[in-house]
Formats: C-alpha cells, structure tokens, sequence
C-alpha cells in the first residue's frame, strides 16, 4: 500500500503535456501560450490528439518531426480550484510559532473556499516521438508515441465540516462527492487526413486510431457512503464504496490484503510491462474560408481501457453503526465499511477522455509563417464527457491570440481560458522560428508569475519542432 500511496503522490504533485488529452489537460507550449486556445490553430503534428484534420494545415513546410531534440516537449503543472498560497500560509502557516486559533469568520471563510469544490488536478506527459506528412493530393499521415500520467482528487465537503466543527448531533455527513482518479498511460497514434471539394475553399476530414497501453490506474469507482451522530453519540449510517487499481509488474506493488508473492523491488524503465490495454479513435473536421478563416470540430479520445494486471477491489456496502468507542470490533467495522475490504479481480474497464472540440480562427494580419508580419485571434469550445484525468464534464472555452509584428521578432501570445473546473487561466508564450527548427515557451498561468501568493495554479510549457 505504501508503493500505491506514493504513486499516487507522485501524479499529484506532477500536469498534461503533448499531444493534448481531455477537454482541460495542458498541451503544446504553442497552445498553451494562447490560453490553451488550440482546436482549429493547431496545424501539422500539433493536431495529432486534437484534430486530426488539421494534419493538412500546413502551408510551407510539409514535414513535421518532433523528438527530444534539441528541445523536449515538455509542460508541467499542478493545482487547485479552491486554495491560494495566501489561504494556505494563513490557515496552516501558524501565528508566530504558535497554531492559530480559528474565529468563527476564519471558519466560514476556510469552509467557503470549498464552494466550488475541492478539487486538484494534476498530470505529466511526455512526447517520446511525432511525425507528420502532407502528401497534398494524397492526404497527411501522422505518427506519434506519447506518455500521459495524469491524476484528480476532489477531497468530500464533510471532511472539512467535521474539521471545522466537530461531529455535531443529527447531522448527515455524505461523502459522495470524494473522488480519487490517477494513471499512467501510453498512447501509439497513427493519423491520416485528406481534402475534400466542397462549398468552402478547403474542406479537411481526418481521423486517428490509438493503440493504449495503461501501466498503473487508482481511481474511486463509486462512493455513496454517509453517517450522522444520534442524540446519544451513535453514529449511524451506509456505506457504499468501490474504488479499483491496477499496477504494472515493474512496479512490485504488493497488496495488504493477499499473500501473492511480487517483485522485491520495482524497476520501471521506458518500456514497462502494460497493465491494461485497450484501443481509442478521434475523428475531426476543419473548413478554411478565404485563407483567413478556419472552423474545425473533433470527438477525442472515444475508446476504453482494459486494465487485468494485478487488478484489485476495494468495497464497502452495508450498515454502519458505532456507539461505544471502546468496543475494537466496533472500531474495526467502521474503519473497514469507510475504506473497504480488498480482494483481486480478473479486471476491470476505464473510459478514455472523451471530449467534443469546437474552434473558430480568423488572421487578422497575414497568415501562417508569414514573416512580413501576423495577427491569429481564435476561440475554443471543449467539452468533456467523463471525469478521468485530463478531462471534465464542465465545458471549457478559451480565447488566444498569436502576434507577430516583424521577421526579427518572436512570435508573442497570450489568452483567457474559463471553466472546465479549474475556473480563470491567464497564459502568455512566445514563440521563435530558426527556419527548419522552431522553439516555444509558455505558461497557462501567467497571473502566478505578477502575483503567485494569490495564484490556485502554476504551469510552465517548452518544445521544439523540426520543420521542412
């Protein structure tokens, strides 16, 4: 239990990179820089896991390489949407050495942070290698191998209340809304998109199909248990519970609960062994209007995950009931209907993070690798359809724009991202183009950088990309 804990740890201190995944995981540092702004902007290897349509994007280069040189695409992140820096020196930081003593109004104040909910999402990525080709009259193929170790945690309003003002008599303490969901995925993604003739200057249609490999999966499956204090100090209640896991064999994760003997020390490489599989697709859509425009929609991620590898289950169903404190049976039946009593399964199945994207694009000024100059505004829809990680069933939108006044002047961007569960983004990047090589650098979170004691989040974003 120790190695999942520690797992668990790491996804949440760890956030999502390159390709993008779910409607409110991170992605490239291009995007990121344009408020994560990216569903009809994001051209050539960039629309792998966005649109696959946009493979056709390109107007001067028509070879696309991404790799760990000379820069990796990397972005990380973490944070809440309910917990500044400030609440938390306030709260935990102590008065002169000593624990501060919270008033009434400090109460109401710690417990009106959790209005929206308690939630922190966090995950890590990285693009091991993608590729594209534009072949013109014969379409655009896409290639691309990339991690994603993700993990959200919404910690359940009553254990704040309980914090805060004890167990009060005759009060119902429902926990349903505790949920816990971490992994580590691999997705192998091979795309093709082609032109078709229509009404509108360019009318693209792609698709991709993704072979997933899963190496550890924790989540909360179901959680309905509630209690409440009677006139006599019992407790009584329900719990209904199931949370499942699965591990890699390099991992050496031994349960609590079996006697199966494991790996005596976990040794996880770049190639560990997959603990579940299973197999995704996303189709997408893209128009141009007059070289200006572009409207493109895309559904991501429609698939599932098989996960049979050390699978386990922990439940609870049934009574709770407490009255006597001394009495260790009693202690130990509630301890074991809160968390659930473990065992091993045959496997189990997790959706991928489906999501809907809409987006819309016009350059005001010039166009693309037009180095006379450019202005790019564009707006994004996201809207997810499950709460794994990355994703959020909250709709997302966002507004970006791309700025390049001169040839010698990198590229400036900025946006707005609202919704999707993490509320308010300010981003900001910048982008610079060496001819056949390109580098990108951003923060989602610029708002952390002018005043990070009241910032919930902080991100940062870096790439580069072979041009040709």
């Amino acid at each position: 239990m120790k190695k999942i804990y520690m797992l668990l740890f790491c996804s949440l201190i760890s956030y999502s990179a390159f390709p993008q995944i779910g409607s409110i995981g991170n992605t490239d540092a291009r995007s990121m820089g344009m408020g994560k702004t990216y569903n009809s902007t994001s051209l050539g290897i960039y629309a792998i896991g966005i649109n696959p349509a946009n493979l056709m994007g390109h107007s001067t280069d028509n070879v696309n390489i991404s790799t760990l040189l000379p820069l990796p695409t990397v972005a990380v992140a973490t944070g809440t949407n309910f917990i500044t820096i400030d609440d938390i020196n306030y709260f935990f930081g102590g008065v002169n050495g000593e624990s501060r003593i919270l008033t009434d109004a400090d109460k109401t104040r710690f417990d009106n942070l959790f209005t929206d909910g308690g939630l922190g999402i966090v995950s890590a990525s990285a693009n091991l290698v993608s590729v594209s080709l534009n072949l013109n009259e014969q379409g655009a193929f896409g290639f691309s191998i990339s991690d994603f170790a993700a993990g959200r945690v919404n910690f359940p309003k009553a254990i704040i209340d309980i914090a805060l003002n004890g167990n009060r008599e005759d009060k119902v303490y429902n926990f349903g809304d505790t949920n816990l969901k971490s992994w580590w995925i691999r997705n192998y993604s091979l795309s093709y998109a082609r032109e078709f003739k229509g009404i509108f200057s360019k009318f693209y249609a792609g698709a991709t199909v993704k072979m997933v490999q899963g190496f550890y999966y924790a989540g909360t499956d179901r959680v309905n248990t509630s209690f409440q204090t009677g006139s006599q100090n019992q407790i009584t209640g329900n719990a209904d519970l199931r949370a499942l896991a699965a591990f890699s064999d390099d991992f050496a994760v031994k349960y609590d609960f079996d006697s199966v003997s494991v790996k005596q020390t976990s040794n996880v490489g770049m190639f560990p062994k997959p603990a579940g599989s299973g197999f995704g697709f996303d189709i997408g859509f893209s128009a141009v209007l007059n070289e200006k425009w572009n409207v493109s929609v895309s559904l991501t991620d429609i698939g599932s995950i098989n996960w049979d590898g050390n699978a386990a289950e922990y439940s609870a169903l049934g009574a709770i009931y407490f009255d006597d404190p001394t009495n260790k049976t009693q202690r130990d039946s509630v301890k074991d209907q809160i968390t659930g009593k473990g065992k091993r399964i045959a496997e189990f199945s997790t959706s991928l993070p489906t999501a809907l994207r809409l987006g819309v694009s016009h350059y005001f000024l010039g166009r693309q690798n037009d180095n006379s100059g450019s202005l790019l505004l564009a707006f994004d829809f996201n809207q997810g359809f499950n709460d794994m990680p990355g994703n959020s069933k909250k709709p997302r939108m966002s507004l970006g724009m791309e700025w390049k006044p001169l040839e010698w002047i990198p590229y400036i961007r900025s946006g707005f991202s609202i919704g999707g569960e993490l509320g308010f983004n300010w981003a900001l990047g910048l982008g610079m183009d060496a001819g056949i090589v390109e580098f990108n650098f951003a923060t989602s979170n610029f708002e952390t950088l002018i005043a990070p004691n009241k910032a919930k989040q902080v991100s940062l974003a870096f790439g580069s990309r072979w041009k040709f």
